[in-house]
């Protein structure tokens, strides 16, 4: 594991690598955040479970990662061979698309670029392409100019659509973190966002998965740049309303989604979910598990420079943007955000000069977990995609917060930008379990 292994990287990440091992050993490979989970959960099936326990159980150390995930990827594509010989196209869906998710799982310790990163990376994007081929709905590989560089992204149709003979669909540009790739933002099958007749762009922008791989880096403010690209991409597409966009983010990408929303005011909506949003980030780069910034330096081009990557991070600050925002948006995260303080949720919402709507989870960590009120409360992702739904339909909006509480009762709270005296409005519509 080349990089990851090395004497490269920030400081906390060389002196503290014994204590991560330790960690996992201890407590499992999901110490820092449900990563199984997040990846894996899309697949379904009756087998996912299991294989999720099982390597659990395989992974006892960081260098364990790879081999056991690269494991994993390879039964499943024997077993989608097997399906294909058999005619069993259905089958050999569910098996490709369970190995891609698992290739784009092994990638995740690797912080330089080598043949062995690139081959995970194109071990993934065969068989994403290979479930394309048996999926329910419309799924296109896309690669979206920008400058010398290409984001390379996934357009999800949602079924029934079919290019070049359906009429334009609202589309929502999804982004996820800085540990994720694209191809977990979109389930297998029942997605909320496609089920709602809602497009999706799923998209690795600078630093993220495939584009890092290829040498394009994230900056302070570049991602502004992609969502730029992106907006033009749209407007050249038959299937995407262009006057029916959206943006989505979740964790990290809950920061770049504001940052394109903020500058591209004929968005008609931004959904932040697991919202990273303090200035500098912090208390994810110098407070967390190491393990963050080490993997975000990579990201950056900076594995190898530390001074520089913190001065980049330095300039992480939504702040001076919201304050002349047009574009409505969503925060939906934990109370205890462990990653990113939630107060800085209601200080953005407080400067904003777009209505904002606010739901956080009473006692729930970064990832939504460790807390009852996500289980009792109304589904996060169901809110976020209902939410987006609501904005392609022009539907009027005024600022709001509320808190899920551990019995799964939504109460509202007084939001940041309105008079101290004025409770917030109602509470929201109940919202429908899954999505």
């Amino acid at each position: 594991m080349a990089g990851a292994a090395g004497p490269r990287g920030p400081k906390r990440w060389r002196d503290q690598r014994w204590l991560v091992d330790e960690v996992i050993r201890t407590r499992g490979i999901e110490w820092d955040q449900p990563r199984l989970g997040y990846t894996l959960g899309p697949v379904g099936g009756e087998q996912m479970a299991g294989e999720m326990a099982l390597l659990s159980g395989q992974i006892a150390k960081l260098a364990d990662f790879v081999p056991a995930v690269r494991a994993a990827a390879q039964r499943r594509e024997g077993l989608a061979e097997e399906a294909e010989r058999a005619g069993h196209g259905a089958t050999a869906g569910e098996q490709w698309h369970a190995a891609a998710m698992l290739w784009s799982l092994a990638v995740w310790p690797l912080w330089e670029v080598t043949d062995e990163l690139r081959e995970l990376d194109e071990r993934k994007n065969r068989a994403y392409l290979a479930w394309a081929r048996h999926a329910s709905h419309h799924v296109e590989r896309v690669d979206v100019d920008f400058g010398a560089a290409q984001l390379p992204a996934w357009l999800h149709l949602p079924p029934g659509c079919v290019p070049g003979t359906s009429d334009a669909v609202p589309t929502v540009l999804a982004f996820g973190g800085m540990d994720g790739a694209r191809e977990i933002l979109v389930r297998r099958e029942g997605d909320g966002l496609l089920g709602r007749g809602l497009a999706v762009l799923a998209v690795d922008g600078p630093g993220q998965g495939e584009a890092a791989i290829h040498g394009l880096h994230v900056t302070a403010t570049n991602w502004i740049d992609a969502g730029s690209a992106l907006l033009a991409w749209c407007r050249d597409r038959s299937e995407v309303d262009d006057e029916r966009l959206v943006v989505s983010g979740t964790s990290f990408g809950s920061f770049w989604a504001m940052q394109v929303a903020a500058t591209q005011p004929s968005l008609k909506g931004c959904a932040a979910a697991l919202p990273v949003f303090e200035p500098g980030a912090g208390t994810i780069f110098e407070r967390a598990s190491p393990t963050f910034k080490a993997r975000h330096m990579f990201m950056a081009g900076l594995f190898e420079d530390e001074p520089a990557f913190d001065r980049m991070v330095a300039g992480y600050d939504l702040r001076p943007l919201v304050a002349s925002m047009a574009v409505p948006w969503l925060a939906i995260g934990g109370e205890a955000d462990e990653l990113s303080p939630a107060t800085w949720v209601d200080d953005l919402a407080g400067r904003s000069a777009a209505p904002s709507t606010l739901i956080a989870y009473e006692r729930a960590r970064h990832a939504l977990t460790e807390s009852p009120a996500p289980v009792l409360g109304p589904s996060w992702q169901a809110t976020v995609a209902d939410w987006l739904l609501d904005r392609v339909r022009c539907v009027p909006l005024s600022p709001s917060s509320h808190v899920v509480t551990v019995t799964g009762a939504v109460r509202p709270r007084t939001h940041p930008a309105a008079p101290a005296a004025v409770p917030a409005t109602g509470p929201p519509q109940p919202q429908a379990v899954g999505g």
